[in-house]
This record gives C-alpha cells, structure tokens and sequence, in this order.
C-alpha cells in the first residue's frame, strides 16, 4: 500500500520513501513475529530461550547475514547512499535501486544488476555523485599549435562551453591554459551540467571545438618526434634524400 498507493502521490525523495517502506515492512514482520509467539503460547522465558539458542547460531554461522542487516539499517536512517543515488566503487559504476535486507541492488549503465552486501557500501571507499545535488563538472582538454593566440583560444573554448543548451551558467564554464606539451600549447575548459546529460555533453564539446578551431584557422597539431637513422639501405638513402648514415626530421606522425 505503502508503495504502489501511498508514495507515489506524495511529494517526498525516493531515497527517504523507499527507507520508510522497508522499515514500515521489518516493523509488520516483527509485529507479525510477537503475535505468532502469543498466540503459540510462549512465554517470555521459552522466548528468552529460543532467543539465546539465535544468539549462538548467529555467534557461530550468521555474522555475515547480521553484519549486512545491521548496515543496511545505517543506510537506511543515516542515507549516505539511498535509492536513485549514482554511486561508485572501486569495481562498479551505477544507480542505486533497492536497499534490502541482506544486499543493496546497483542498476549500471551497461544494463547489468550488481548485488552488493551492504557491509561492502558502509565500510569500503564509495564515491556518490547525487548524494546533495545531480550536478557533474566534465574537463575538455585539447591542444593547439605552438604560435596560436592563446587569449583567442581561451576565448573560443568559453563561447562554445557557453553556447552549449546543456551546460549551466551558474557555475559557468571556465577555460585554462595548462602549459606547454611536447607537440602542443595545452588547454582545457570545465563545464558544470546535470548528471543525466554529462556524456553527451562531453561529446557534443570535442565535435564543436574542433569545428570552431578549424574556423579560426588554429591547428590542433600532430605529436612530433625526431627519427634518427644510424643506418640506412641505399635504396632506402636515396629515396629519404639522405647518406647511409644520418639524422634526419620526420614529419609529424598522423
């Protein structure tokens, strides 16, 4: 009811409506629990008992399974991760969709469903990057030829960030120079945007900065490299323009 009625018409976080619902189910079942041992008859020493006999099963073979319930209730009331975070781990990138009892359920992009215990989520290093807000910063980098302006390179990275419906003007893209590369001037621009649109709009900034550099005639060169030639055969001297042995420049590699 509390899912398929309640929730939905309400207004509230999914996180914290997915919380109220399992602990609202432990709440029915351990309710459900007393009732069936009153209405057995037991008392609260056979009850007392029976609950000592648990203790030393789960002292001997259940750690684990009370491990992971005892962590699935922090996420639960503390939420450093609830359900329709993005999360990642070490090994895995996705959304969480259910916290249960024993593991939590991680949707990833590929398609796949991770189950992971969740002693894992509350005692492992876990990045999540829609715990306060669904904004991602991206970095495009690119390079340029030695000689291009750089004030109008920074320019051009700032008007294209800018003019893209999908990144944010609060933050708003900046552009920097890193330095100078082997082949190239180095730059980048960072743009702030909503966790959904990230990807592609990474992608659409590689396409549109490479068009608008080609526009303003700036180069984004090849890497160069010298090629030393100890030997060389004849055949191969004469066609190259140089003695058997030399130094010679090759020309950028594509």
């Amino acid at each position: 009811m509390l899912a398929q009625e309640i929730a939905p018409r309400l207004d509230a976080d999914p996180g914290a409506a997915e919380s109220v619902i399992t602990l609202t189910g432990y709440l029915v079942y351990g309710t459900g629990l007393a009732f069936a041992a009153s209405t057995a008859g037991l008392s609260g020493t056979q009850v007392t008992v029976i609950l000592g006999a648990l203790s030393v099963g789960i002292g001997f073979g259940l750690q684990n399974i009370v491990s992971n319930f005892v962590s699935g209730l922090i996420l639960m009331f503390e939420q450093p991760i609830k359900v329709g975070d993005i999360i990642e781990t070490p090994d895995h990138w996705g959304r969480v969709v259910r916290i249960g009892i024993r593991a939590s359920t991680i949707r990833s992009f590929a398609g796949a469903e991770l189950i992971a215990p969740n002693t894992d989520l509350i005692s492992k290093e876990v990045v999540n990057w829609t715990r306060s807000d669904k904004l991602r910063r991206i970095e495009v980098p690119i390079g340029v030829a030695y000689g291009s302006d750089s004030d109008q390179v920074i320019a051009i990275l700032l008007r294209v960030a800018g003019e893209h419906p999908h990144a944010l003007g609060d933050p708003a893209p900046d552009a920097q120079m890193l330095g100078y590369g082997d082949s190239a001037l180095n730059f980048r621009v960072r743009v702030w945007t909503h966790m959904d649109h990230w990807i592609q709009l990474a992608s659409d900034l590689n396409v549109a900065l490479g068009v608008a550099l080609k526009e303003a005639n700036i180069t984004i060169p090849f890497p160069q490299r010298d090629l030393h030639l100890k030997s060389v055969e004849p055949g191969a001297s004469e066609a190259l323009g140089v003695g058997s042995t030399a130094s010679a420049r090759h020309r950028p590699l594509p």
